[in-house]
């Protein structure tokens, strides 16, 4: 029973498995613990639990209940020495779920708690979500092979490279299938020459010159001088006219906006990295590209100069894609987005998400992952949970035996070898917050019922539903704003039949906190604002400028924009010097 019930406390997947293997308990303060067959774990100071030689997987997760002897206690977990968490553990048990990327063969989870703290847990178990067959290392979410783990360069199959060979372009980190045509020679469409050295903080303005207008790449690669190989304060910024810019760090040794970082030969007593960039262009007949240049510390002396310049024809880059009715694919073999009339759900395209998933932009989305519209109120996930915390108090009752039962990674309610659920009915009164909606979904079945008046029956602050068929799968949307909610259910059954429900869930859906009510999620959807929003225009409905409404109030802009939408998207930069180089905005 323990094994079975975690399995369905997380993301059902066919890559998560339980750790299986012995496990390894101990006192860390030398105080007395307690270990009863396995399942229950009795500690007065602080111990640790340890897994050893696990292989090939990605992502921990851990899952237990736990109570103290105390009315509330804080609880430290460490994996690794590393801070995981700290939970809140009262005098009843709770179940507590953690999970996270770790990728160490040996797991040392370490339970520190406080002085003449007793703490019990039960039903401590660790699953792992595996990488792919053959692979060491996947925390990207594909296969990373074994010698991604010590490669900061670029990875080109299996191997970890300074460039990307010939046929192919840096992306992310990852050397991408691309045709790349060179037109010309560089100087048959080059004004004037470009080889001269730069200090930072200084511009230069190449000046090109085609026979028409057309799409293409720009390739420029920069020997950059610096008296400190390593920073972030001196900038390169290329300018490519029509708003477009990009922004490379040369000395940070990372691959942004880099299609190669290399050393090359010093000058004026200067450390030399070679950087190379990549660039889409909508080239005019007449082309301008303003290199321009910026430092931050006075302390930093450098310069800069153009090496070479290349100009390609449009570039189309082949992404590997073995995803069946996938139109497009990432790196790594992730899908971005399905053929049409299909949807997104766990890397692959399916004709219909699963039951009690959420439709978001052709992409289907677990209740279990992080919904921040929605607020669950009531769900059924365990075998362990009390039917009036499902379903509320006996409001007719004939002591019909109604208990949990789990089958098939599922909980039931009065599937249980002698239930009979027959007549006995509840009410729950729920006080559900600031809401513009509620949501109902569960599966009734109503199990060898012989009457067709046989039925299971649900109301909503009075209004009546029933369910005549054997097998239903209910799911209802209700627009609703009152604090207080109602809700009275149960069977009506004459025949030799019962009830039984699984998979029960009844949520709101939520305002934006920042709303006293609205119509919908959005901050845009209050209709009326809370007060006292620092930052925020009452008259207006929107934030002083130079910040942005977020769902934590208004939220100044990024560094060097002075309007924006959100931390990403500015619609006007502020008129300093640095401001041209960390701001672009988005109109």
């Amino acid at each position: 029973m323990q094994l079975i019930f975690l399995f369905f406390l997380i993301e059902v997947s066919y890559n998560w498995n339980p750790i299986l293997s012995s496990r390894i308990i101990e006192s860390i303060d030398k105080e007395n613990i307690i270990i009863k067959e396995d399942y229950q774990i009795i500690a007065e100071g602080s111990f640790s639990i340890s897994y050893q030689s696990l292989q090939s997987y990605r992502e921990l997760y851990i899952m237990f209940d736990a109570k103290t002897n105390k009315s509330e206690s804080e609880i430290l977990i460490l994996v690794n020495g590393v801070r995981r968490n700290i939970i809140q553990v009262k005098g009843v048990y709770n179940e507590f779920h953690m999970k996270f990327q770790h990728q160490a063969p040996n797991v040392v989870i370490q339970i520190r708690i406080e002085k003449q703290t007793k703490l019990e847990i039960r039903n401590f178990n660790m699953f792992v979500q595996e990488c792919p067959k053959d692979c060491k290392y996947c925390l990207s979410g594909g296969c990373d092979l074994q010698l991604y783990e010590s490669c900061d360069q670029l990875r080109y199959k299996d191997l970890c490279v300074e460039e990307c060979p010939d046929g192919t372009v840096a992306e992310q980190n990852q050397c991408i299938q691309a045709g790349l045509k060179e037109i010309e020679q560089v100087k048959s469409f080059l004004q004037e020459e470009f080889s001269t050295i730069q200090k930072f903080g200084d511009q230069k303005l190449l000046k090109l010159n085609f026979d028409n207008d057309f799409n293409g790449q720009l390739e420029i690669v920069f020997n950059c001088y610096s008296n400190q190989k390593r920073n972030a304060d001196q900038i390169i910024k290329v300018d490519l006219m029509k708003g477009q810019s990009q922004i490379m760090y040369p000395f940070l040794n990372t691959y942004i906006n880099l299609q190669h970082y290399k050393e090359c030969k010093s000058k004026y007593e200067l450390e030399c990295v070679q950087v190379k960039g990549l660039f889409e262009i909508d080239f005019l007949k007449q082309h301008q590209v303003n290199i321009d240049s910026y430092t931050n510390g006075i302390q930093q002396m450098g310069y800069w100069e153009v090496e070479s310049l290349k100009i390609y024809n449009q570039t189309k880059r082949f992404y590997q894609c073995d995803i069946k009715n996938c139109n497009q694919c990432s790196f790594n073999n992730i899908c971005q987005k399905c053929q049409d009339q299909f949807y997104l759900y766990q890397n692959q395209c399916i004709k219909k998400c699963p039951l009690f998933t959420i439709l978001d932009n052709y992409r289907c989305i677990n209740f279990n992952d992080n919904q921040p519209y929605l607020k669950f109120l009531v769900k059924l996930e365990s075998p362990f949970q009390d039917l009036s915390e499902i379903f509320g108090q006996i409001t007719f009752d004939l002591k019909e035996s109604i208990s949990f039962r789990y089958e098939n990674e599922t909980t039931f309610i009065g599937g249980g070898l002698l239930d009979q659920w027959k007549r006995t009915t509840f009410s729950k009164q729920l006080n559900l917050g600031k809401h513009y909606a509620i949501r109902i979904m569960f599966n009734i079945s109503l199990e060898n019922s012989t009457l067709d008046q046989d039925s299971f029956i649900y109301s909503i602050d009075g209004k009546t539903f029933k369910v005549l068929n054997n097998q239903t799968y209910i799911d209802q949307t209700l627009f609703h704003n009152k604090n207080i909610l109602n809700l009275n259910l149960g069977c009506k059954i004459s025949s030799n039949g019962r009830c039984v429900i699984s998979n029960y869930y009844f949520m709101t859906m939520k305002c934006s906190h920042l709303c006293q009510s609205c119509t919908g999620p959005l901050q845009s959807d209050c209709k009326v604002f809370q007060p006292n929003i620092e930052k925020f225009d009452y008259k207006k409905f929107k934030c002083f400028d130079g910040y942005y409404l977020s769902e934590n109030g208004c939220i100044v802009c990024s560094k060097g924009c002075e309007l924006c939408e959100s931390f990403d998207r500015c619609l006007k930069c502020q008129d300093i010097k640095e401001a041209e180089f960390i701001c672009k905005t988005n109109l």
